[in-house]
């Protein structure tokens, strides 16, 4: 996969989208109603993916088409790129989509799931949303716009990350690949590395809403490694419109063709630190001080 070098300053841009963005935010309450109507219908077919761990649901493809459909018949010139049909496009523009983030959660029927649809521009989110649910709470940024979390009645707020200064006070958040059986880099070391030495780590098994509540301020650092564009891509928009900072696991700016992400609220007492003991884990050096703020 190639896609452009990145930058952690949100792209700039000028033209408006392409059709009412209450109109794509409808066409996420509509996938989201359905993803929740099959679950509560019960959910028939659940089966592996990459790995035993890796699951995928009937509702998964089901919330894809729809979305899918939703967004040919308003943008027929853009392209598609979906989690369960994977088919890179070549496309200026298209809409990168994950159906149902979480899937395990979801398939399990813990409340921690969500939506990610996202705009690329050459290489860059330019708009995203991740509707987190059930609890249908809609995130949503525009490049150079800011981000702001939309209620279900319309209401909006807008988001800014954490003021937190230190990785000590931070609260952070963490996934596992589904490949974690396989080998030695499955994050194993690099939680260990940072429990000890933060406020605390949460594992919640949705990145879409892990990246969501670090741009509202919850969580004040974030990090993963194995991830896919279409995890990460409306939360990368989201966390830098609202002040903070996304990078790769060696410190540059992050872009949707890496595959390890730190996102933090910005803060080098937080982010510098939170990639220190990331580098440092990998390297086997074990010293939790140096981690810390001096």
């Amino acid at each position: 996969m190639k896609l452009p070098t990145a930058s952690n300053q949100p792209p700039r841009v000028q033209e408006a989208l392409p059709v009412p963005k209450s109109v794509l935010f409808e066409l996420a309450y509509r996938a989201g109603e359905l993803a929740l109507d099959m679950q509560r219908d019960g959910l028939r077919a659940v089966r592996s993916k990459s790995t035993e761990h890796d699951l995928v649901t009937e509702a998964d493809f089901a919330c894809e088409a729809l979305i899918r459909d939703g967004l040919a018949a308003l943008t027929p010139g853009f392209g598609f790129w979906g989690e369960e049909s994977d088919e890179q496009p070549h496309d200026e523009y298209f809409w990168l989509v994950d159906p149902i983030d979480g899937t395990i959660n979801y398939a399990a029927g813990v409340p921690w799931f969500g939506i990610n649809i996202a705009l690329i521009h050459r290489g860059e989110a330019v708009w995203g949303l991740s509707l987190v649910l059930p609890q249908f709470e809609l995130f949503w940024a525009q490049a150079g716009h800011g981000a702001a979390l939309r209620h279900r009645d319309g209401t909006e707020e807008p988001l800014h990350v954490s003021r937190v200064s230190s990785l000590s006070d931070a609260l952070l958040v963490t996934g596992f690949p589904y490949h974690r059986a396989e080998g030695d880099d499955n994050n194993a070391a690099e939680f260990a590395r940072l429990m000890p030495i933060c406020r605390g780590v949460r594992r919640m098994g949705a990145s879409s809403a892990d990246m969501a509540y670090l741009s509202s301020g919850a969580f004040s650092g974030y990090w993963e490694g194995s991830i896919q564009p279409w995890d990460v891509a409306p939360g990368t928009l989201l966390v830098r419109e609202a002040g903070g900072l996304v990078t790769n696991y060696d410190g540059a700016p992050f872009g949707l063709g890496d595959r390890q992400i730190v996102a933090s609220n910005g803060q080098p007492g937080v982010h510098a630190a939170l990639l220190r003991a990331i580098q440092e884990s990998r390297a086997g050096k074990f010293d939790p001080d140096s981690a810390k703020e001096k």
